[in-house]
């Protein structure tokens, strides 16, 4: 189930990321331009308003973010542009995670491993955890997972620099 939720939490991310872009990047021309009373004038044509709307849009700007921007001027209703964009950040940011953890192993763990792990994981630190797994040969064994500025270093390696700065603060 993990790989799944993190799957669709990828592909989420990703289209914040691009509809996010396009939507921010249509409000700051529309902001800068003085053509809102234009695009929402209704005695302008559709076409017309069209035309200024691919003027000021990105070239690549997704397909669902232009539509958008003709169904706002074909309502004379561009100016919301700003409400909208306030709309999606603050949806986009209710449903983003609380935190991301990063765990980092030698070896690939198994969906028996990472369920056990993640159960552990979600119980001491809530259940809105990202699970983002990395392999690193140089932390030697064990794990290491950082959730946020915690660092639990259950490696190998984090061991033994504990040891090596005992043994150099003994002499």
């Amino acid at each position: 189930m993990s790989d799944v939720t993190n799957y669709a939490r990828a592909i989420f991310e990703k289209a914040v990321e691009k509809y996010g872009r396009d939507l921010h990047a249509l409000n700051s021309a529309v902001d800068k331009s003085n053509l809102l009373t234009r695009l929402d004038n209704p005695s302008e044509s559709f076409e017309g308003k069209k035309a200024l709307l691919n003027g000021m849009l990105p070239p690549n700007a997704d397909n669902e973010v232009r539509n958008l921007a003709y169904l706002l001027a074909s309502k004379n209703q561009v100016h919301l542009i700003g409400e909208i964009v306030s709309a999606f950040d603050r949806l986009v940011t209710a449903g983003a995670p609380s935190h991301t953890a990063r765990v980092t192993t030698t070896i690939e763990l198994n969906s028996e491993e990472r369920g056990k792990l993640e159960s552990k994981l979600r119980a001491q630190y809530g259940k809105e955890l990202l699970f983002d797994y990395r392999l690193d040969p140089e932390i030697l064994g064990g794990v290491v997972v950082r959730i946020g500025d915690v660092v639990i270093d259950g490696s190998v390696a984090g061991k033994l620099a504990v040891m090596k700065q005992k043994m150099e603060t003994a002499r």
